[in-house]
């Protein structure tokens, strides 16, 4: 199989989101159920919880990413009603967190785990972190992925207002496991490691996803198919895409809808190849 660097450049893009899940600033209070380790489950509200589905970056703030955006927290704030005194809850204690819609609907989820990464030696490292990540794709694997829109200059000074992609940081998560394991750990990746992204994959991908038989055995195939998806159609994709935003940029005049409408395309094309081996994964493992 071909490196993975490819797959880098494919690690762009967002989920299907509205323009009030892009992150601009704290909310004060969130609307949300709690899942309790024990069962149990709280109703009410979480203040300074940071529930959009993805945030702005200037692609200086990489570094630490779970812990910069507070996925990776000790204590959160809860509040039985608006104006209720704060109970903390360790994380320890909790097992999922649900954003309601204001019609209590359920809009996100957010799971704990445990992250695990691979070195590269090929070794599987425990990062000793505990965080809460959004769910993407449920199932025997889980996906679960921070998506970060990068900003730059427009001109030679001042601050980011530039749009140019998105980051979408992937988790994978086997159901039964408590671990997840980050396939490409944008903490780790430079410029000295890039050729080893290709064993890093395959080897997150094997533990993540061990406890099915029925998909190891055919794991070399699988990532075989998985990089000439992206491969074969990548030029077309790329054409079609790329004609999509051309057709904004004409027909938009307000520069923030046209960023967010070129956004949306991006989601479109760049999530497709983990959707996708979550997909063939739950297929095959669905005993």
């Amino acid at each position: 199989m071909k490196k993975l660097s490819v797959l880098f450049c494919f690690i762009f893009s967002v989920f299907a989101f509205s323009q009030s899940d892009i992150y601009f600033g704290k909310k004060k209070l969130v609307s949300a159920e709690i899942i309790l380790e024990n069962g149990t489950a709280k109703k009410g509200f979480l203040q300074d919880f940071q529930s959009q589905r993805f945030y702005n970056s200037d692609l200086q703030s990489f570094g630490g990413i779970e812990k910069l955006l507070k996925y990776e927290t000790k204590q959160f704030k809860f509040k039985e009603e608006a104006g209720s005194a704060v109970q903390p809850i360790n994380i320890d204690d909790v097992k999922r967190i649900i954003v309601l819609n204001t019609d209590g609907s359920e809009r996100l989820i957010y799971d704990k785990m445990k992250l695990r990464t691979i070195n590269s030696k090929n070794e599987v490292v425990d990062l000793d972190k505990t965080v809460i990540l959004p769910l993407e794709q449920e199932g025997k694997l889980n996906l679960y992925g921070i998506t970060v829109a990068v900003y730059g200059n427009s001109g030679m000074s001042g601050s980011p207002t530039k749009y140019l992609a998105t980051l979408f940081i992937p988790y994978l998560k086997s159901a039964n496991s408590e671990y997840a394991y980050l396939p490409f750990d944008i903490n780790r990746i430079n410029i000295f490691n890039l050729g080893k992204l290709e064993a890093k994959f395959k080897k997150a991908l094997e533990e993540s996803t061990k406890d099915c038989p029925e998909f190891q055995s055919d794991i070399n195939e699988t990532m075989k198919l998985f990089e000439k998806r992206l491969t074969k159609d990548q030029k077309q994709m790329y054409y079609d895409k790329e004609e999509k935003k051309k057709q904004i940029r004409k027909n938009t005049k307000d520069k923030a809808e046209e960023d967010f409408l070129q956004m949306k395309i991006d989601a479109e094309y760049g999530m497709e190849p983990y959707l996708k081996l979550v997909e063939d994964y739950n297929k095959k493992c669905n005993r």
